[in-house]
């Protein structure tokens, strides 16, 4: 089925426009993080829409806001489209919002336009994608597909909040979390619009990208201890600088992801017990990531920094340990995958096949369903910042794509 849907772009402008004014003034940038109270109220205003959409809405355990819209056949699982509206702290505009209300979109324009499906429609702002201090990236979708654990819920934060305090101060209510589980036989499929985050679609002049498989991630928490001593009578040759060690630690973070292909590291936060510069440092703690689009890439990044590590402690004299959380790569779906750069190709592009070096829900849904993505271009490649955007015309482009995969999607999966 093939229709000329047109997207009430203004409607999604005025959308964008208010998620952009739900901000905390006490962060820089566009700072909406999750469960905080501005993600809160944010999440109240989607579920809003939802209902105005047309769709029956409701709110889960742990924050989610999803709407459906039932299908002319009661036993087919649902089609899901959908992303999430939280940003990441002094974040930009467009970083998930745009799925967000795109799915929203897609919603009203098959209603205005009288199209009806046989399965019924799940539309979905995922909770808390971005992570929190507590360290858990994906919240929202990990409790969909049943990854959100007592682990994941009991992590904590410096100060010792968890994840589960976190959650319940939103007014939610982690303890019910296996009730926010999905059972695989009741989605058909998923898909999400989203910005690239990334320079490819603009530099190769493409519209629309199909995302064919989304990374994996290595993050890593680094613990040094040292020793204790006045700094300006210890000599250099028999110092334990904990600092030392970690500074070295970071700085081979970015030598070792540099020699890979397609591998990227960054470093998170460097603390110390010991600040002052007249104490050498008797303890610091340092948290990074590695990124690939292959696990055994990943699994080989972890082994050369673990013996750096080892390394480095015996130039400084120190002893340190690692601990490791590894989040294997997700492929998206090929068949699904096709059937969206088909619909690129109704809407009039030839849709750009690419790897997303930035995580996403899809990787968390992708256990649950077959899963694709589609993406639509970021200014200067630019993301995580203020100075992320993406233009109307191009997201426009992706809500068309994505609601003729969902009517494609209708009739073939």
């Amino acid at each position: 089925m093939t229709r000329d849907l047109a997207i009430e772009l203004g409607w999604v402008e005025s959308g964008w426009e208010h998620l952009a004014g739900l901000v905390d003034p006490d962060l820089p940038g566009w700072s909406r993080t999750g469960y905080s109270e501005q993600d809160v109220e944010a999440r109240r205003w989607v579920a809003g829409q939802m209902r105005e959409a047309g769709l029956e809405v409701r709110t889960d355990a742990v924050g989610n806001v999803i709407g459906e819209r039932p299908g002319r056949d009661p036993s087919a699982p649902a089609l899901v489209i959908g992303s999430h509206s939280d940003t990441v702290p002094g974040g930009g505009r467009f970083d998930g919002i745009v799925g967000v209300l795109g799915a929203i979109e897609v919603a009203r324009t098959l209603r205005r336009e009288g199209i009806g499906l046989d399965h019924p429609l799940r539309v979905v702002d995922f909770a808390n994608e971005e992570g929190n201090p507590q360290g858990v990236k994906l919240v929202g979708s990990r409790a969909v597909a049943g990854t959100l654990g007592p682990d994941e819920l009991g992590a904590a934060d410096r100060e010792g909040t968890t994840l589960a305090d976190l959650i319940t101060r939103a007014g939610f209510f982690p303890a019910d979390v296996d009730r926010c589980r999905w059972d695989r036989g009741d989605v058909a499929a998923y898909m999400e619009l989203h910005i690239e985050q990334g320079p490819v679609l603009e530099q190769q002049g493409a519209g629309i990208g199909v995302v064919t498989r989304v990374c994996g991630i290595c993050t890593f928490v680094l613990e040094v201890e040292g020793r204790r001593d006045h700094a300006g009578t210890t000599p250099m040759t028999t110092r334990s600088d904990a600092m030392c060690c970690a500074a070295d630690g970071i700085l081979a973070v970015q030598r070792i992801a540099a020699a890979g292909s397609d591998t990227v590291g960054t470093v998170g936060e460097l603390t110390t017990t010991s600040p002052l510069t007249n104490t050498i440092s008797e303890y610091a703690r340092l948290t990074g990531e590695f990124r690939s689009p292959e696990l055994a890439q990943l699994e080989e990044l972890q082994r050369q920094y673990a013996a750096e590590i080892e390394r480095i402690d015996r130039v400084h004299r120190t002893r340190s340990r690692l601990s490791w959380h590894t989040d294997a790569p997700a492929l998206m779906d090929e068949p699904l995958s096709e059937l969206v750069a088909q619909a690129a190709s109704v809407v009039g592009h030839d849709a750009l096949r690419l790897y997303s070096g930035a995580t996403h829900d899809s990787v968390e849904m992708s256990r649950l369903c077959p899963t694709a993505m589609i993406f639509v271009p970021s200014a200067d490649g630019r993301s995580h910042c203020p100075e992320e955007w993406t233009d109307l015309a191009d997201i426009e482009q992706g809500i068309r794509v994505l609601a003729q995969a969902v009517i494609e999607a209708d009739r073939s999966v």
